[in-house]
């Protein structure tokens, strides 16, 4: 039996996608049965949050290699004059 996702818990979809975070774990109060509702950041960095049967989702390691990091230089702002 696969292990039960968690708060703190970092899964991705079995069909593939990003690395989310779950929020909340268990039941909801429209739809019978196990329940993520997890958190990620997509690609142009906004933060997303979608909910996911259990079954849907594998557990990662919370650890990631350096390879797979990908770095981003913030953008720079005009100066505004008040």
């Amino acid at each position: 039996m696969a292990a039960t996702a968690g708060v703190g818990d970092v899964v991705t979809l079995r069909s593939g996608g990003p690395r989310m975070t779950v929020m909340h774990a268990g039941p909801v109060g429209f739809a019978n049965g196990h329940w993520l509702i997890c958190q990620w950041f997509d690609d142009q960095g906004e933060l997303r949050q979608d909910m996911f049967a259990q079954d849907m989702v594998q557990i990662e390691p919370r650890l990631i290699s350096a390879a797979s990091v990908k770095l981003r230089m913030p953008v720079a702002r005009a100066n505004r004059r008040a």
